[in-house]
């Protein structure tokens, strides 16, 4: 059978090509990390099918799915994956009551499988409301696509034990010897928070870990921690880091973002308010560090007010770092300063590439940014900040002008969400940003702050970013899944024998089989897939 799938408004409009009619087709894409690769640029530049035009005049919300919890980590997707006797686009979705969901990315109320990792952890016994009323699995997993595994750091009631998971992602069941309880020298399990996503490299798996509202414990104290594991066989730990091994605190928080690689495989991380003296004792609090794959020390950066910082509990650990090419890293803290770095000489203390103020209020939250993209013309880094409004600046491969492109009208209030980046290369670049108010906006990525779509995601979650994937938008909140996508456009999953459709509510399917002739009516609903027989058929899209 050829299938052929094409999209219509009221007035159908194709374009026929030797029998094959073409729309603009999805870029075979995965999103299996936080923020989209190793760099966390937050980019993704293989998206095909969104664009600011269409977004602009056909966006909405196409359908959503409940969970049991909220939702912190980023939603992540596989397309074209062998799972339940087919060829699926998966979305997986973890909640901080310990469920992991595989659900159906093109269609609501289809879930793969669901499972539950425990019963999560209590932060009323800590006093501690940062993230209530359960804490369950925070950073964002990560999968590998090789070996089909997704691994996941849940937080439990009982012991209150951090557990490292390895899923199978086409059945849930635990492999490679998970999950394992964490655990290395001074890791106080219930004062450990882990936020950050986590980060596969080189056969291993790290995960970093913060504190809960900065509370210590009686008598001892919190450290933030890097900690590597053979990621085919959780039981050996193979690595682990103390920010502040002769000192205390120095969480690595990071907003909920993954530690970033360079091409040589170093890792890089920031950490909060703690204990400062670099190489004299190896505390390393307040500062960007960069870690050799074994996680020692390599070099760092440190703002000269480090002590001052910490003291007055504005941590530079309240962001992530992001890599700029050609040999930089960037980011931003709680203060109203951004940072950058040469990864070659990252300077310690005092000695950073540039420094300037980027934002007028300080506060707690740094959305899941900088966000970099290599626009058309120009390289764009995205800030958003908690206590002030989302802007755009230009870097020029060695600095970055201190004067904004733009500024959002929107002006965050305390606990901001998340931006994340689609764009087709270096075309049709759309910045998605959630905000506080529990909306969803969509902006022109190089005429920003041009305001292209915005609407609601029901009620969201702080620190949480958009996820991307062949033409729809991902969206966690605190009790659903939020699908959004074009509401005049029919989706079609390519790359397998069955072709799947999809298409927004309120939409139908027609068919036929010979383009000029008689169409009829498909009564089927969304998603749809095509079974092969030896006939022709047409199929377009008819909307009200």
């Amino acid at each position: 059978m050829r299938a052929y799938a094409y999209g219509s408004g009221k007035i159908g409009c194709f374009v026929l090509l030797t029998l094959t009619l073409l729309l603009p087709s999805a870029r075979a894409v995965n999103v299996v990390m936080q923020h989209n690769d190793l760099s966390r640029t937050g980019a993704n530049t293989s998206e095909t099918i969104l664009t600011p035009t269409n977004v602009a005049t056909s966006f909405g919300q196409l359908f959503e799915n409940p969970v049991d919890g909220q939702i912190y980590a980023q939603p992540l997707y596989v397309q074209n994956l062998s799972i339940s006797n087919g060829v699926h686009n998966v979305v997986f979705v973890c909640t901080e009551n310990n469920s992991v969901y595989a659900f159906d990315a093109d269609g609501a109320g289809v879930t793969y499988w669901v499972t539950n990792l425990g019963t999560p952890f209590n932060p009323s016994l800590i006093s501690c409301g940062d993230l209530s009323p359960a804490v369950g699995i925070t950073g964002t997993p990560v999968i590998d696509l090789t070996t089909g595994t997704l691994y996941v750091d849940t937080k439990l009631l009982a012991g209150s034990a951090h557990k490292l998971h390895a899923l199978n992602i086409t059945t849930g069941q635990e492999k490679f010897g998970g999950p394992v309880t964490v655990t290395t020298s001074g890791f106080n399990t219930i004062y450990q928070h882990q936020r950050p996503g986590l980060l596969l490299l080189s056969n291993v798996v790290y995960v970093c870990f913060g504190s809960h509202c900065d509370h210590q414990p009686s008598g001892g104290t919190y450290h933030g921690y890097v900690l590597g594991y053979n990621a085919t066989n959780l039981t050996q730990q193979l690595y682990s880091f103390n920010t502040t091994p002769n000192g205390s605190q120095g969480a690595i928080w990071s907003g909920g973002m993954a530690p970033a690689v360079d091409t040589n495989g170093n890792i890089y991380v920031m950490t909060g308010n703690g204990s400062f003296d670099g190489p004299t004792n190896n505390d390393y609090s307040m500062s960007f560090i960069k870690l050799s794959p074994s996680l020692t020390v390599e070099d760092y950066a440190t703002p000269s007010d480090f002590a001052s910082l910490s003291g007055a509990d504005l941590d530079l650990g309240s962001g992530g770092p992001v890599l700029v090419p050609p040999h930089y890293v960037v980011g931003i803290g709680k203060t109203t300063t951004l940072y950058l770095a040469d990864i070659n000489n990252m300077g310690h203390v005092g000695n950073f590439t540039q420094t300037f103020t980027a934002e007028s209020s300080q506060d707690d939250t740094v959305g899941k940014s900088p966000v970099y993209w290599q626009g058309p013309t120009k390289q764009y880094l995205f800030l958003m900040h908690s206590g002030n409004p989302t802007k755009s600046y230009q870097f020029t491969g060695s600095s970055i002008n201190t004067a904004p492109l733009g500024t959002a009208s929107y002006t965050i209030a305390d606990r901001c969400g998340g931006i994340s980046l689609s764009a087709n290369g270096n075309a049709n670049g759309v910045l998605w940003e959630i905000d506080d108010d529990s909306n969803m906006r969509a902006y022109d990525a190089v005429n920003f702050p041009k305001l292209l779509w915005t609407g609601s995601v029901g009620s969201y979650v702080k620190m949480n970013c958009p996820t991307i994937a062949n033409g729809k938008v991902y969206v966690g909140t605190a009790s659903d899944l939020y699908v959004f996508g074009l509401t005049n456009y029919l989706y079609m999953q390519a790359g397998t024998a069955n072709p799947v459709l999809s298409w927004a509510t309120g939409g139908k399917l027609l068919q036929s089989t010979n383009l000029p002739g008689a169409w009829i009516t498909n009564s089927t609903t969304s998603p749809y897939t095509i079974v092969p027989t030896n006939n022709q058929m047409f199929y377009r899209l008819s909307v009200p």
